[in-house]
């Protein structure tokens, strides 16, 4: 398979500020690549806590569905939120609006069918194919990556899958290296990433702690296309988009041709929000094309591509009902294993927390320049949250905290039927 030019979304972790000095020459490059070529917009996040209001206490999905309408028409007024909310239980939509521009240049609106760029949400698609191997024994959590990749560097081969998985490697992450940012254009194949990272001494003891690396999932990558021999995008699209019903959801751009665009206040150039007018994030394909290719990929194992907030439930669905894994499967990977720096623990892929030691809630982040996303579960409950946003301000995050908190402190709503 011969991409041409390659459009990635990806996220890191906060805090980000040594990284946004070196990717600001990063926004348009054109790569001849085997299987996964780059262009990397800024990455970033921002994230705040829920309006210091008391919050009620309700008892049915509509008032919870209502106090969740007023707050996001709130956001939006403010200019602090622009994308969609979808807010469903058990397969019932409580909750689906739009809000703001996909496209401030042709002055296209944001819809409920609108897809967006996903970043680290993404990450959950990279951990449900590996945990498919696993269950097919082609794999196990345990396995190390010298014994699936034998060519990888001898300094980390002995990091299991499920460290990888867990964020508790002690691999550097790639995005910290000014290295990467100045030879990303040299990159033609998945293995070409491994010099900036696979190399380097392990930043703790495998199993230890947990530190976020955006380096783990692009080995997981090169596992999943080592053991299957097959593309990675190829494998997702089959064994998880297919298999949950995902229509609007792609890698590429042409799967996926009305995305929103992102938007950022801050200007080319900068490193910080330095005006109140919005500028985009990335480069159209439409702009970026010099060769007459519009198609883009727009994805990695450890991040990107495009979905819509019905296409992200029907992924939330199929998974808490164990149409892509095992129900024992989906119950492991989806349990927290390690402490993490959100107030959770860190599945197997997935992002984990026990509101007031009862409701859990799954899901991943997604967040960088013009991206604020954020996908939540309650696999006890039923309910699922996606909060997709393309503007900086951390209007999702205010949003997904405020439906934890009120399904959490409602004696009704935390109550499993």
């Amino acid at each position: 398979m011969n991409w041409q030019r390659g459009f990635t979304a990806l996220a890191i972790h906060c805090p980000i500020l040594e990284v946004t000095s070196y990717v600001k020459d990063a926004f348009r490059l054109v790569l001849t690549a085997t299987l996964i070529p780059l262009v990397v917009v800024i990455p970033g996040c921002a994230r705040t806590d829920s309006p210091s209001v008391k919050n009620p206490i309700v008892t049915t999905d509509a008032e919870l569905a209502e106090n969740i309408k007023q707050l996001a028409e709130q956001l939006a007024a403010k200019d602090e939120f622009t994308g969609v909310v979808m807010l469903s239980r058990n397969h019932q939509v409580l909750f689906r609006s739009a809000f703001g521009i996909a496209d401030r240049n042709s002055g296209r609106m944001n819809t409920p069918e609108t897809p967006f760029a996903l970043a680290s949400v993404s990450k959950m698609f990279t951990a449900v194919v590996v945990a498919q191997l696993a269950e097919q024994k082609k794999v196990t959590f345990e396995s190390t990556i010298g014994s699936l990749l034998p060519n990888y560097p001898a300094p980390q081969s002995h990091v299991t899958v499920g460290q990888l998985l867990t964020m508790s490697s002690g691999i550097p992450d790639l995005f910290r290296n000014s290295q990467f940012w100045d030879q990303i254009n040299t990159i033609r194949q998945p293995t070409d990433f491994w010099r900036f990272f696979a190399t380097a001494p392990l930043e703790f003891e495998p199993g230890t702690k947990w530190t976020y690396s955006n380096s783990n999932f692009l080995v997981l990558g090169a596992i999943v296309e080592k053991v299957t021999s097959r593309p990675f995008t190829t494998m997702v699209e089959e064994n998880v988009f297919h298999a949950a019903g995902m229509k609007q959801t792609g890698y590429r751009t042409s799967a996926v041709p009305t995305a929103a665009i992102g938007y950022t206040r801050t200007r080319p150039g900068a490193t910080e929000p330095q005006s109140k007018e919005w500028y985009p994030a990335w480069d159209t394909p439409e702009t970026a094309t010099t060769d007459g290719d519009s198609d883009f990929l727009v994805g990695a194992p450890m991040g990107g591509g495009m979905s819509t907030a019905e296409d992200l439930t029907r992924f939330a669905q199929a998974l808490m009902e164990g149409r892509l894994l095992s129900r024992e499967m989906a119950n492991r990977v989806m349990t927290g294993v390690i402490p993490a720096d959100y107030d959770g623990r860190d599945g197997y892929g997935f992002e984990t927390r026990l509101y007031d030691g009862r409701v859990r809630i799954v899901g991943h982040r997604g967040g960088f320049t013009g991206v604020t996303n954020q996908v939540e579960f309650y696999p006890n409950l039923g309910y699922v949250v996606v909060v997709l946003g393309n503007s900086d301000p951390s209007g999702a995050e205010t949003i997904a905290k405020r439906i934890r908190v009120l399904i959490g402190e409602s004696p009704v709503l935390s109550r499993p039927r």
